[in-house]
Formats: C-alpha cells, sequence, structure tokens
C-alpha cells in the first residue's frame, strides 16, 4: 500500500533518515513521498488529527503513538530516538543483535549529544573521519531525500539480512567439533576444525568480531578455495600479533597491516609456527 512519510524541515539527522529508511526497508517498498515541513505545522496537524491513514510522521509531531504511525520523542526526554522507537516497534525480532545496538547509539547521540560517547574525548581522529561521510548524507537528505533513502534502505536490509544469517551461523559454531579454542604459546585462538558452508561465511566472521574477548587470532578457511587455510589478528590480538613478520611456505597473501594472511598449509601445524613468528 502506498505510503508518505512526515518529517521535520530544516537541518536533517540520521535519526530520521533511519527511521525512515528501517521503514521502507520493513514495507518492502519506498514512500511515494518524503515531506519535510515546520514542526509547528506538523504538531497542529497531529493535534487536530490531520495526518492521514497511509503517513508516518517520524522526528516530528510531539506524540509517540505507534498505532497511529505517530513516531516522535521532542516530548518526552525519557524517550529513545525515533530511528530506535521505529526499529524496536518494526523488528521487534532483532532486539540484542549488534544492529539493535547500533540503533541504541544512535539513539544516545541523538537524545544526549556526542559527548555522551564513552570514548568522545580520546578519538577525535576517529570522529573526523565517520563524521565527514555522515555530514555529506545529511545534508544531502536536506535537498534530495530519495537519494538518501536509497542507500541506506539497501545498506540496511543487507544488515537484516547479515542478523538472519549470524543466527544460522551461531547453531553451526555451536555444534561439538566444529569449532575448538586452542592455547599456542600462551595465545588463546578460535579455530575451525570443519569448514563452514559457505553462506555462513560471513555472518561466523561477525559473530567472533563481536566476541572476541581474550581470542587473540582466529585460525580459519578461505571463502573461496577450500585448500587455502586464513589467520585472521582480532581486535584483542593487535598488539600482540603481526602476520606480516611470518613467511609461509606456500603464501597468497599477507597483508600489509599484519593482521591477515591467506596460504596452504605444509602440515597440520603451520598455523602454529605461524603465530609464534607473528609475536610482536
Amino acid at each position: 500500500m502506498p505510503y508518505t512519510v512526515i518529517t521535520h524541515a530544516g537541518k536533517a539527522h540520521i535519526d530520521e533518515i533511519l527511521a525512515t529508511a528501517v521503514l521502507a526497508a520493513h514495507r518492502g517498498e519506498y514512500p511515494l513521498e518524503i515531506r519535510r515541513l515546520d514542526p509547528k505545522m506538523v504538531e497542529k496537524m497531529v493535534l487536530n488529527e490531520m495526518v492521514s491513514e497511509n503517513s508516518w510522521v517520524i522526528d516530528c509531531g510531539l506524540v509517540y503513538h505507534p498505532e497511529r504511525r505517530l513516531f516522535d520523542h521532542h516530548q518526552d526526554g525519557a524517550l529513545p530516538s525515533s530511528a530506535l522507537m521505529v526499529f524496536d516497534h518494526l523488528f521487534p525480532e532483532l532486539e540484542n543483535t549488534t544492529l539493535h545496538r547500533y540503533f541504541k547509539l544512535v539513539s544516545k547521540v541523538d537524545t544526549q549529544g556526542m559527548y555522551s560517547l564513552d570514548d568522545y574525548g580520546s578519538v577525535s581522529e576517529s570522529r573526523d573521519y565517520w563524521g565527514f561521510s555522515q555530514a555529506i548524507l545529511t545534508g544531502l537528505f536536506e535537498e534530495d531525500p530519495f537519494a538518501v533513502l536509497d542507500i541506506y534502505a539497501r545498506g540496511l536490509k543487507d544488515r537484516i539480512k547479515l542478523e538472519e544469517v549470524k543466527r544460522a551461523a551461531a547453531e553451526w559454531a555451536a555444534f561439538p567439533g566444529n569449532i575448538s579454542v586452542e592455547e599456542v604459546m600462551g595465545l588463546t585462538v578460535l579455530s575451525y576444525n570443519e569448514r563452514p558452508p559457505i553462506e555462513l561465511f560471513d555472518g561466523l566472521h561477525e559473530i567472533y568480531r563481536d566476541k572476541q574477548y581474550a581470542v587473540a587470532a582466529v585460525y580459519g578457511h578461505d571463502k573461496n578455495d577450500p585448500s587455502v587455510r586464513t589467520l585472521y589478528r582480532t581486535d584483542f590480538g593487535r598488539d600482540i600479533l603481526d602476520f606480516s613478520k611470518s613467511t609461509p611456505g606456500n603464501v597468497l597473501f599477507n597483508h600489509q597491516g599484519g593482521f591477515l594472511v591467506k596460504f596452504i598449509p605444509a602440515d597440520k601445524s603451520e598455523w602454529k609456527r605461524i603465530l609464534v613468528s607473528s609475536r610482536s
């Protein structure tokens, strides 16, 4: 069924962009129109029940009422951002996923400001790096909202699919014998004993990127070639391992950043020798 999105005019924020993208991803179609109106006008429209049944009001209107498709938070400081409210309403099955945590982070910044981030004061370069592209997109949304919506909605659909793959990957990883944890010269390494189905590779990578804890490296399989094995350094192992120092006998790729090496093993223990020679 065709629908319209109503949001506020003026400076655009990632909040209403994400909320609109969530709605489009859930419905499987883009809105016929994105109306960016004066917030005072929208407030009166909501108050006088002048919002049509096919319209969703996002980040304006001063009312949160999901059943009436009203998703504003400015009237109550205890409410999360509009993007998180829309996400929770339309995708409750994704609660506590990585994607859900991202929306919570967006909500935190939108409602409490950038200074609410734990590491705001110590990551100025990261802030500038990621903030640059976000500023371009929010600025473009003010002029051409559908161009930005297309980017975000398509990307969001992929992230939602990835969360579904991660569920299946977690089941595979939990099966006895598929994965083991080994200690090599004091390093904790996650070792894939079996090659996972190709459709689970990306999901498994995401799972163990989330749950690195004290695991310094992952000994896995190449996605495209069954004969190739990989050693991937986690964030925990960043100051411990540098695979660019190693010289496997049959190396296919060794990233100069030292975090990934692909090779055809000479024997079952070569990956352990690579770990030892890669100690910083």
